[in-house]
């Protein structure tokens, strides 16, 4: 009788921790979406790292993504399929905030801009001067004293990917405000460029995108 309890009583326990287990969402991310099926991962958890900094989410059918430029919580299938970035499937989404302010750095802005392709536009907003000393390859100068002017004749798609970065961060963060106000979707700010680990091209020719 005593070990037939002590099955019992162990049953129980498996049953438990298996109930727990099954509750527990280990795979879900805090994520912006870029555009279409892309999206900057912003958690850093443990599974966010694995994963890195974009990732291609599939749908079902069933659930809606979440808008162009918010950030979701967003639960995932088990399975990353391997590639740059890595793939994989949505379970459930919860909207957290649908106008996300995003900050990153200029490492980052360039693989975004690499992934995406089309309608995504780096954007330098410090002085001609600085620019033509040396900027991101594919930059466009749009000093943040004049970029409220420029912007919407330039690049009128509110919804383009626009990446944001100055010196050291503090104009990119007052530019994106700016930005923003203006409803823009996805606004990027990618800080500063010196914390850029490639190589800056000189002269006021922009230069091939990434």
């Amino acid at each position: 009788m005593r070990k037939q309890a002590y099955l019992i009583f162990v049953l129980i326990l498996v049953l438990v921790f298996s109930l727990v287990a099954c509750g527990k969402d280990d795979n879900k991310i805090e994520a912006v979406r870029l555009k279409a099926n892309s999206y900057l991962v912003v958690s850093e958890d443990d599974f966010s790292r694995q994963i890195g900094d974009l990732v291609t989410i599939s749908f079902p059918d069933k659930l809606e993504q979440p808008p162009v430029g918010s950030l979701a919580a967003i639960s995932l299938s088990g399975t990353i399929r391997e590639s740059y970035p890595p793939q994989t499937d949505a379970k459930a989404v919860e909207i957290i905030n649908e106008k996300a302010k995003v900050v990153t750095d200029p490492n980052t802005a360039e693989r975004i801009a690499w992934h995406l392709g089309e309608n995504v536009f780096l954007i330098d907003v410090r002085t001609e001067a600085e620019y033509t000393d040396g900027h991101i390859s594919g930059a466009i100068l749009m000093p943040a004293d004049v970029i409220a002017d420029r912007l919407i004749d330039e690049i009128p798609d509110r919804e383009a990917v626009l990446l944001l970065y100055c010196r050291s961060g503090n104009r990119s963060a007052a530019a994106a405000k700016i930005v923003r106000e203006l409803g823009y979707s996805v606004v990027i700010d990618a800080g500063g460029i010196i914390t850029y680990e490639g190589d800056p091209i000189t002269g006021s020719d922009p230069g091939a995108m990434p």
